[in-house]
């Protein structure tokens, strides 16, 4: 949620220089967590599948740094742009904040108008300041990182260095997602340092984090918590696959499998999609019946199922899902008003994936503590946004007579 920005900064370089065997890189976020989570389309900002390869790099356009105020190109070498709780920011670092929150538009920093400009400032402001907050618990708390740490980001750094043809290469390819070699060491410094607040203040025992004694009693209260399993029969299941896929899709994963579907399902008219929802439909209810007639729920998973999460170590017991959880709404709704045992007796349908089957289970008290720090992050996560917000909101910000002077075109 928060660090975004810096865990995608390796991976847009390595992106750079693997992407033809990452194919479309986010395909498996897509379901493999679960296909009842409506944040993955979001997961990833709209970036990282956007790269290219090293050999093709000379056919992307390659952006220059520059700052151009009132019609004069100024020197950003060290130039501060505002300073934020008493850090200054860099052009370079701001260039790079404002990149992602234009690419979060949908844009560059070329395209950006006059009618969208003020807002892409602002949220490139808040962006910083958010991201900053990392520095001030760190500063409060004496979490630092020590040398090992520091060596681990220089090894990833260098790693992904090695993997260019030549120098020029890899700062071409830093340059293309409005980097500096300064700038990603800074980055992946933040997003090392988030990540041992996290473990440090937010996991368990944490400052910020709830106890397990105090979990176990917001578990089995029915409405903050309900643990479901389903059946997912999704539009995709029914698109036919061309010859070549065919031949070996049984020997695929769950997860390569949809993969394979959505692509077959995605190549179709708008007369082929509707066919298959009305044949998905079809075997969904033919599922459903089985379900309510008593066949049993888990065998039913594993021989209609089209979710790769309900085969996982961490899902495969059931989803704890609670009414803020980032499952589609539709499915929320349902496994909340199920009794314990109980299946939904209609098919629960959503429009981006298609027909769900639920059935509600009892919490489980030893999955909680053996799982306790998988939930309790989830369920801690909104105290975590708003000790954020709370620091956030107390930051002090100082603005530069070059950020004063910013217009719409000023920045590339």
């Amino acid at each position: 949620m928060i660090k975004k920005i810096a865990a995608l900064t390796l991976s847009f370089l390595l992106s750079a220089v693997c992407l033809a065997s990452c194919g479309n890189g986010s395909s498996s976020d897509a379901v493999a967590t679960s296909a009842a989570d409506s944040s993955v389309s979001e997961s990833e900002g709209g970036d990282a599948s956007s790269a290219s390869d090293a050999s093709s790099q000379e056919e992307v356009k390659i952006p220059e740094a520059s700052l151009t105020i009132n019609g004069e190109v100024k020197d950003t070498d060290g130039l501060v742009m505002l300073t934020v709780d008493g850090k200054d920011i860099t052009f370079d670092t701001f260039r790079y904040y404002y990149s992602y929150v234009c690419s979060v538009y949908g844009i560059t920093p070329d395209a950006v108008t006059e009618d969208n400009f003020k807002d892409i400032l602002s949220n490139t402001v808040n962006q910083i300041k958010q991201e900053y907050v990392t520095l001030k618990l760190a500063e409060e708390n004496n979490i630092e990182l020590n040398d090992e740490d520091k060596k681990k980001i220089e090894e990833q750094i260098t790693s992904i260095k090695g993997k260019y043809d030549s120098e020029e290469a890899f700062q071409d390819s830093l340059k293309q997602y409005y980097l500096t070699i300064d700038v990603l060491q800074q980055m992946e410094e933040m997003s090392a340092l988030y990540q041992k607040i996290a473990d440090t203040l937010f996991a368990n025992g944490g400052k910020y984090a709830t106890p397990l004694e105090d979990f176990k009693k917001v578990v089995q209260d029915k409405e903050q918590y309900a643990r479901a399993v389903h059946i997912l029969i999704p539009y995709c299941s029914q698109a036919e696959l061309d010859e070549e896929t065919q031949k070996t899709f049984e020997t695929l994963d769950l997860t390569m499998k949809m993969n394979a579907k959505q692509q077959a399902y995605g190549q179709l008219d708008e007369e082929g999609q509707k066919k298959c929802k009305e044949e998905a439909k079809k075997v969904a209810e033919d599922v459903l019946k089985k379900a309510l007639d008593g066949e049993d729920f888990t065998e039913l998973i594993k021989q209609y199922g089209w979710d790769p999460g309900m085969e996982s170590d961490e899902y495969k017991d059931g989803y704890y899902i609670r009414p803020e959880s980032n499952f589609v709404q539709e499915f929320k709704d349902a496994a909340f008003k199920l009794k314990e045992d109980e299946i939904t007796s209609e098919l629960v349908e959503n429009e981006s994936y298609g027909y769900f089957i639920i059935k509600r289970l009892p919490v489980d008290m030893k999955y909680v503590e053996d799982h306790f720090e998988m939930l309790v992050k989830e369920y801690d996560a909104p105290k975590v946004k708003e000790v954020y917000s709370e620091y956030q909101e107390k930051m002090e910000v100082t603005y530069s007579d070059e950020y004063n002077a910013l217009v719409y075109n000023s920045i590339t």
